[in-house]
């Protein structure tokens, strides 16, 4: 299938936009269990809160950053082709 070019760029607008919306909740959960290991310092879920933010956090936070930038970069291509 012979896609032009123009419709390639609007399918990256779509995906761009999809991937953006995914890492800001990927960021957004990332922040909010981010919290909990700072308020939540005692009691039967603090060990496993602290054991995933020791684990996952980092790895969470950079998938996060990676699909939003990935969004960026195809919005920016995009927009460099119909604004050409």
């Amino acid at each position: 299938m012979n896609m032009g070019i123009y419709q390639q760029a609007a399918w990256a607008v779509v995906f761009g936009l999809t991937f953006m919306l995914v890492g800001g909740l990927v960021l957004w959960a990332y922040g909010a269990r981010r919290g909990a290991v700072r308020l939540d310092t005692t009691g039967p879920e603090a060990a496993g809160t602290r054991l995933f933010h020791t684990r996952l956090a980092r790895w969470f936070f950079m998938y996060g950053v990676a699909i939003v930038t990935l969004g960026t970069a195809l919005l920016l291509w995009a927009g460099s082709i119909f604004f050409h």
